[in-house]
């Protein structure tokens, strides 16, 4: 039948041409500016010039009058310029595999000295006089002028003489890898356009959901990405730009020296108690910014709080936790840790601002104690103890620790929402005049000393 009638096979090839070429077009409307974006174009003008050489006896004969060898000799041309295309087209792909490398050692951050505790008595009487006075609407405390940084969102780092050769991630150029999360990997870029250096958080959706709901989150993550990429505070790490490269999504945002607070939530190396109220309060001042905004963090935990050498804080990862907590993964699993979720988030409920409120909370537990509030042998006891246990007193752990300090910390761990602090801003001004307090304590005991 096909040796027959030859044209029932040649009409057949050419439908598999035209289905080829209109299903890897619409592949490519996918893939707009990445890797596989390439790749595909690049299979696409293999598979035109192969159809080319296919059908050179019917296109170019009909328009040259051209003998059998000078067609043959056009067909062999043909196929030659597709393999060559395939071929030499392809060498940009294995030049383009992210190396990994060492992690850098950031410096240590410089210590502050412990505050005197020979008069803690009366400190705890000033300052829960002074809890009870800010505690209402009426009577708020404006964050102190220091906590705006010296140096602006916008500002750039200048990197010279970068080699042509690195890897890239879209546009961005990756010098190295920072660190793994349980997300993905963040990279140290270089932003070529505005030659500065970002931080490039990386995200694999494909790895963690269906793949029906891969697009769907990946979508309400870009959705997310817009919103709290207008967020312009000097305790919010800024975001310059999403997008996607193969099949990672990436944050790129402001590059930070520093390093993040699980440095310092270990026993061997806490914070001073002084030091830690004001990390704690400059928290307080990102989540409630980002809660006026509609933004609610959802994943407020060590990693997520990086402080730089200057002394600012700097919280991270927000918008992220909340492009994943609606789908699950194919296991099942929660996705991080869930030491710092809230009762809320456990019970499945709807979160507010207060969410972030008992997570931090946990957090300044940890770095006042060096020990988690809530563990156990698995995530069934971890959520037990958060939704109905109480925490063992911080002071078990550290003696030092004021009374006021555990009267706002206990308040932020209350498993009640009408009983915890209803807004990150009032937490923050119960922070700095516990922060005052101290100050004026230790100003006195050097006065006296003198």
């Amino acid at each position: 039948m096909v040796g027959s009638n030859p044209w029932i096979a040649q009409a057949f090839i050419l439908v598999l041409y035209v289905l080829t070429l209109v299903i890897y077009n619409r592949a490519k409307k996918e893939y707009v500016g990445g890797k596989i974006g390439a790749a595909i174009n690049l299979i696409m003008v293999f598979v035109a010039f192969l159809f080319l050489s296919d059908y050179v006896d019917y296109f170019i004969s009909s328009l040259l009058p051209l003998g059998d060898q000078a067609r043959f000799s056009v067909k062999i041309l043909f196929r030659l310029v597709a393999i060559c295309v395939l071929a030499f087209g392809g060498l940009r792909f294995f030049a383009s595999k992210p190396a990994e490398s060492s992690l850098s050692q950031p410096a240590p951050m410089p210590s502050m000295e412990a505050v005197e505790t020979a008069d803690v008595a009366d400190l705890d009487a000033v300052v829960q006089a002074g809890m009870d006075a800010v505690g209402g609407p009426s009577a708020p405390m404006e964050a102190p002028d220091t906590l705006v940084p010296d140096m602006g969102p916008d500002e750039t780092v200048v990197v010279q003489e970068v080699s042509q050769s690195k890897p890239r991630l879209g546009r961005y150029e990756i010098l190295e890898e920072l660190g793994r999360g349980a997300m993905g990997i963040v990279y140290k870029g270089r932003d070529p356009k505005l030659d500065r250096l970002t931080a490039i958080k990386t995200i694999r959706f494909t790895d963690d959901f269906d793949e029906d709901q891969a697009a769907k989150i990946r979508e309400q993550f870009y959705r997310e990405a817009e919103v709290v990429a207008k967020l312009s505070h000097p305790n919010i790490v800024t975001i310059y730009d999403v997008g996607e490269d193969l099949d990672l999504s990436y944050l790129a945002m402001e590059y930070l020296e520093g390093e993040s607070l699980e440095a310092y939530a270990r026993k061997e190396q806490l914070l001073p108690i002084r030091k830690t109220i004001d990390v704690t309060a400059q928290v307080c001042d990102a989540l409630a910014y980002a809660h006026g905004h509609g933004i609610v963090h959802r994943d407020i935990k060590p990693a997520n709080i990086m402080i730089l050498k200057n002394g600012l804080v700097k919280v991270t990862d927000f918008g992220i936790a909340r492009a994943t907590a609606s789908s699950k993964t194919r296991t099942g699993v929660i996705k991080g840790t869930p030491y710092y979720m809230s009762p809320e988030q456990i019970s499945g409920m709807k979160v507010d601002g207060r969410s972030d409120i008992f997570s931090l909370g946990i957090v300044f537990y940890q770095l006042l104690t060096g020990e988690l509030p809530f563990g156990g042998e698995n995530l069934a006891a971890i959520m037990y103890q958060i939704t109905t246990v109480d925490p063992e007193p911080p002071t078990k752990y550290n003696p030092k620790i004021y009374k006021a300090a555990v009267a706002i910390l206990n308040r932020a761990l209350e498993k009640s929402l009408e009983a915890r602090y209803p807004t990150a801003k009032q937490m923050g001004d119960h922070l700095r005049l516990l922060a005052q307090k101290l100050d004026e304590l230790k100003a006195k005991a050097q006065g006296q000393a003198q």
